[in-house]
Formats: structure tokens, sequence, C-alpha cells
């Protein structure tokens, strides 16, 4: 609250006086002192105390005016401090970065030495590549694991699609394991006759040798040609044997999966 008074005003800006004779009374301010910053919001606040206890003659509006322009006043910033480290590794500190540092690390600073910002030093162009280079190998990380769940959820939906039961998937496994038990055995009946007739012709090359004679090239080439197939007898029964597993291990998986996917509590 103010009082009114004759006596000359103590001028904060331009554009706001406070009655100096009251600032005076309420804070004993002394004479001539100009008031800054929150310098006044601290003595409005003294006044304005004062005004309540001494018999008010000012309007409220006005006072209130008055206090509040106080209260807006900007408060004085103070320039920040930047400090940064010299190639010696000592520690500088100025009102701004020097260019040979300004690629380095620095902070800035208030006056009483709180750190405000922080400012990183700029990456080298080694460090840059190297992450890009970590980025792409995210991102292709990223894609294949998209990659595998859309693959996942086809199959998903391809093994709810084709069985209604467990029974049926089951039943499905074991037509195909039949039909590779069907072609390894097929094979190795044709494995063999080769072996009887490589027998055969390696009895015929012994008569040869026996009588002192060469074995014929036709002979050689027949046996070479046997033992090729029976090379590639072995090697396909392998083969199949090996897809054999490999379809027992992806059977127990479709199973576990089909379980889970239908709620089926597996069995003990």
């Amino acid at each position: 609250m103010c009082v009114e008074s004759q006596n000359p005003r103590l001028a904060l800006r331009p554009e706001l006086a406070i009655p100096y004779n009251l600032a005076i009374d309420a804070g004993k301010l002394p004479v001539g002192a100009r008031l800054r910053g929150g310098q006044a919001a601290d003595w409005i606040i003294k006044i304005s105390r004062y005004g309540l206890m001494n018999a008010p003659r000012v309007p409220l509006l006005a006072c209130s005016i008055a206090v509040l322009a106080v209260a807006l006043l900007p408060l004085p910033v103070s320039a920040g401090i930047k400090c940064w480290t010299n190639d010696e590794g000592v520690r500088e500190c100025g009102n701004t970065v020097p260019p040979k540092y300004a690629q380095k690390a620095h902070r800035e600073l208030t006056e009483e030495g709180i750190t405000v910002s922080t400012t990183a030093r700029a990456r080298s162009k080694e460090e840059l590549q190297s992450e890009r280079a970590e980025a792409a190998r995210l991102e292709t990380i990223r894609m294949e694991e998209e990659r595998r769940i859309r693959q996942r959820e086809a199959k998903d939906r391809v093994l709810l699609s084709t069985f209604t039961t467990e029974s049926e998937l089951a039943l499905a496994h074991e037509g195909q394991v039949a039909a590779i038990d069907i072609r390894i055995n097929h094979t190795k009946r044709i494995l063999d006759q080769l072996e009887r007739s490589l027998e055969q012709l390696h009895t015929q090359a012994a008569k040869l040798e026996r009588r002192g004679k060469s074995i014929t090239p036709e002979l050689e080439s027949r046996i070479a040609k046997i033992e090729q197939k029976m090379q590639d007898s072995h090697t396909f029964i392998e083969r199949r044997r090996r897809q054999k597993a490999e379809m027992d291990a992806q059977y127990s998986e479709d199973v576990a999966r089909y379980r889970e996917l239908k709620g089926i509590k597996t069995p003990n």
C-alpha cells in the first residue's frame, strides 16, 4: 500500500517512482540511494508492509500498479563464463571460447561458478564413420528381426489353417518320414545290386591279370562308373538321413508352437 507524500521521489526507472520519504521511513533507505533489479522488489515489499500499518491515503489501484511494475522489472543477467582446456591441459575461462578450442568440450558457468550448459567436443571423422557403421549394423539387425517376425507370423497362419488338430499334424509328419524311408530303402537295394555288379567286374579283372593280360579300357570304364554310382548312392542316403533328423526337429518345434497357439497344455 502507498502513502501520499510531497517529498521528491526516488527513481527506479523512468516510468516508475517510489515515494522517497516512505522508502526512508519503511526501510531506513539512505538518502540519495538508488535501487536496482531485485533490490527494488525487496524495498517495495517493505514499503507495502509499512503502508498497510500507516493510514493509507493513495488509491489502492495506483498502489497495485506500482507493485506489479516493480515485480515485472527484468533482473540483471550476468554474461555467461565459458571454460575450456587448452593444449597444455590447463583450464582457461573467458567470455568466449577461442576459435582454436571451439571444437573441444567446454562449459558455461554463472559468476557463482554454477554450470548452466555443457558442450561436448566435436567428433572426429573416424568417430563419425564408426557411428555410421554402427548405425548401419543396428539397422541391419532390426530389419532381420522384422523379417524373422513376419516369417514366423506367416508360418503360424499356415500351421493353423492347414491342421485343425494335433493328430493331423502328427499324421502329416509320419507321412513325410515314411516317404523318405521309402527312398532310402530303394537306394539301398540299388546299392546292393551295384555292389554285386562291381564284385563281378573285379573278378573279371582278376582273371585277366592271372592270365597275364591287361584290363581292357572298357572294363575299367564299367568299374569306374559303378564305383561312382555307389558313391552317389551313399551320398543320397546320408543326405536323406539328415533330412529326416531335421524334419523330426521341425516337427517337435511345430507341435510345441501349435499347442501354444491353440492353448493346449503339454502332456507330462
